[in-house]
């Protein structure tokens, strides 16, 4: 029996903002209140319907460090840096702590949720069914729930999601991708295995006949990264920056956590 892998902060977050209330009196007093019992109830009624799509009782709860974030290191004080300012819910400190209590849980140092998933999918093949409602774990190959339904992931399309997401960048998890680049160009480009490249072209005719220009052009690539790399160079960036958004877009695999440290993602690692 395969066990159900589970994203316990979007687990908990759902719950616990499920049961908040606002009640508003003298037309302009409001008061947020919250029933962690409650709360509890919905992750249990979540969970049994998880445990019942996967066909399993067995389940593993991953948690992020709520104290420290290895990205920070990478990009400073931004990476989510617009979520500063937003709260947990109510209950949720509460309802995390009892789910510790009451299953199977996880937490690696610096790392989120995210990651602690990537990492065990990849190092225990065929051992999980993955569940998060963040588009992210695209990234990771293995079994998922989706939709009530297990599906699997091959590796390659988890890969191509990859580099899709470097280009297109979240500006919700704070990195920007390439500048320009819209998701179905860069679809298209990684698909066809091309790369662009640049060269002078002479304008013939009109006012500005015998300036010289650079255009680009399509030519086969002999690796993903290589098409990731000449967008940016073309947005007038460069592999630093293509690197430093694929280091943040990475969900980390066994590979990248050895011996409890992070490697960061390099091309052809």
């Amino acid at each position: 029996m395969k066990t159900l892998l589970i994203d316990g902060d979007m687990l908990v977050h759902r719950s616990t903002v499920a049961v908040e209330k606002d009640t508003r009196f003298l037309d302009r007093y409001h008061i947020l209140f919250s029933d962690a019992e409650s709360a509890w109830n919905v992750l249990m009624e979540t969970l049994g319907e998880l445990q019942n799509s996967a066909d399993t009782t067995d389940v593993l709860v991953t948690f992020s460090d709520p104290d420290e974030n290895f990205r920070k290191g990478l990009v400073g004080g931004d990476y989510k840096s617009h979520r500063a300012g937003s709260r947990k819910p109510l209950a949720y400190w509460e309802t995390r702590k009892r789910v510790e209590e009451n299953f199977p849980t996880v937490e690696y140092p610096t790392l989120e949720a995210d990651d602690v998933m990537g990492i065990l999918m990849t190092r225990h093949p065929g051992e999980y069914i993955l569940w998060s409602l963040d588009k992210d774990l695209k990234q990771i190959p293995g079994f998922h729930l989706v939709d009530d339904e297990v599906i699997k992931r091959p590796l390659s399309a988890c890969d191509e999601f990859f580099y899709l997401q470097v280009l297109a960048g979240d500006v919700t998890d704070g990195y920007s991708g390439c500048p320009g680049v819209g998701v179905a160009g860069a679809e298209r480009t990684l698909r066809d295995g091309n790369k662009l490249v640049s060269f002078p072209h002479e304008l013939k005719s009109g006012k500005r006949k015998g300036e010289v220009e650079t255009r680009w052009a399509e030519v086969p690539a002999d690796t993903p990264w290589e098409t990731v790399v000449s967008l940016y160079e073309k947005a007038g960036l460069g592999e630093k920056e293509a690197l430093l958004n694929a280091r943040m877009a990475r969900i980390l695999r066994d590979e990248d956590y050895v011996n409890g440290e992070i490697v960061l993602w390099t091309p052809n690692a």
